[in-house]
């Protein structure tokens, strides 16, 4: 019995002892990410390039950028070619609508991958569609007008991400439901969470369109007012004006940067971020700041000295907001080359501060990460709930794979979604680089730790 005791005093001890040494070197990631602010820095120098449409010059350039300066550190880089989609906004869009004699100027924005109106415009009455119900139950009330979609996204969501996925059809399907029912052209709510003068673009498609129309957002404070003004007067007209195009595709490319492991070297911890971006404002949370998130885990392992059993690899992602193609030649290449990913991380839900995570895992391992939020509580870090990792990484999903989503505070993140406010002065330099410390120490617990499905 006094030996029994004995042993399980020794490893109450070490257990004591790991987890210090576990919150000293957790301390020190978030102590070096918060005096460094190193993940700033390379965020403003991604946002000085500008906008990175899928397919410009900014994103080669963006994406040469990041190569130099991980080459420049001492890891590995290589190249991804993709062929990515072209679309250009063209001249501004003009928009407004005469009501009782009186014009009306609106805050518009073409859609990603619209068609343009004629040259000359596009003047029609409109209809109000208040939910995908009403379209369906409307018979040639839309031939020859313009279909306006004025669906908010639901308020009461805590997530405003769930509120986002709700309302986001009326932008992605919208032009094609309401050529259905003959409508010439569409009008669209932004999908932003407050009422504001900023119109926020973002993908839509034609596929099942039997005729291709255009399409515009509006902000949400124009939307209101539009909406009361159509109240009053059903016989009020709306202008369009917009000269966007889709041009031939191109070739651009994924950046997969490594850190070689020191024990297990083939098997991959994957961090991850999309680098493209829409054209209103310099991408700087959507997705510059998860890109940085990516990178900067290997910039405070490698300041730390933390050198990794496995193999770290950040990729940035091309195109994800006109389709995935980065991601799907990413994960057609893995899949030929046998790559063995055992934890894949994305950081796509803006920069503002870290709550926790989201997890995809077996729940033997699900168990065991959850085990891990007394040493991230300290910084706030609490949420630890079943979930997708994101998009991007979702393109390599296996049921052995952990994958784990960075969950910052979604409150203000529709405020700039997709919009011209989505520049490096709406992102606080300590709430970005929480998030780059967080992911780093996880990065560096389920390493240490072993815990993977395979």
């Amino acid at each position: 019995m006094k030996r029994l005791l004995t042993f399980s005093f020794v490893l109450v001890v070490l257990f004591a002892s790991a987890q210090e040494n576990d919150e000293t070197t957790i301390r020190k990631l978030y102590n070096t990410a918060l005096n460094d602010q190193q993940g700033y820095k390379w965020l403003k120098v991604l946002t000085d390039i500008g906008p990175r449409m899928s397919g410009s010059k900014e994103a080669d350039e963006a994406i040469a950028t990041f190569q130099n300066i991980a080459d420049s550190l001492g890891f590995e880089t290589y190249l991804q070619k993709v062929k990515v989609p072209r679309w250009v906004r063209g001249e501004k869009e003009v928009a407004y609508y005469t009501s009782d004699g009186k014009t009306f100027q609106t805050n518009a924005t073409a859609l990603g991958g619209s068609v343009a109106t004629p040259a000359e415009g596009l003047t029609a009455p409109i209809v109000e569609i208040t939910s995908f119900d009403q379209l369906d139950s409307l018979n040639g009330e839309l031939n020859g007008k313009i279909a306006f979609y004025n669906i908010p996204m639901d308020p009461t969501y805590i997530s405003t991400f769930f509120a986002y996925g709700s309302a986001v059809k009326q932008r992605w399907a919208g032009a094609v439901e309401a050529s259905k029912k003959g409508a010439i052209g569409v009008v669209i709510r932004s999908l932003s969470s407050s009422v504001n003068p900023y119109p926020h673009t973002g993908s839509m498609t034609y596929n099942g369109a039997d005729k291709k129309i255009p399409a515009i957002a509006i902000s949400t404070l124009d939307a209101e007012k539009l909406s009361k003004a159509y109240a009053r007067d059903k016989n009020l007209e709306f202008f369009m004006k917009t000269s966007c195009e889709r041009k031939d595709s191109v070739y651009s490319h994924n950046l997969i940067v490594d850190w070689k492991g020191s024990e297990k070297p083939d098997e991959i911890i994957l961090t991850s971020g999309h680098i493209d971006s829409w054209d209103l404002g310099t991408g700087a949370h959507d997705d510059g700041a998860g890109s940085m998130h990516a990178f900067e885990v290997a910039y405070l392992l490698m300041e730390n000295k933390l050198r990794l059993k496995r193999t770290l690899r950040i990729v940035f992602f091309m195109n994800e907001e006109f389709g995935l193609d980065g991601a799907d030649v990413y994960a057609k290449k893995s899949k030929d080359e046998a790559v063995n990913h055992v934890i894949a991380m994305e950081s796509d839900a803006g920069g503002f501060t870290p709550r926790g995570i989201s997890i995809s895992a077996p729940d033997s391992i699900m168990a065991k990460i959850k085990d891990l939020r007394g040493l991230l509580e300290p910084y706030g870090i609490h949420q630890f709930s079943r979930g997708g990792g994101g998009a991007d990484i979702s393109k390599i999903y296996a049921e052995d794979l952990v994958m784990i989503g960075l969950r910052p505070d979604s409150h203000r993140y529709f405020e700039v979604h997709h919009s011209a406010r989505d520049v490096l002065a709406n992102v606080n330099a300590r709430e970005l680089e929480m998030g780059s410390a967080t992911l780093a120490a996880l990065v560096y617990l389920l390493d240490k730790y072993d815990l993977t499905a395979r």
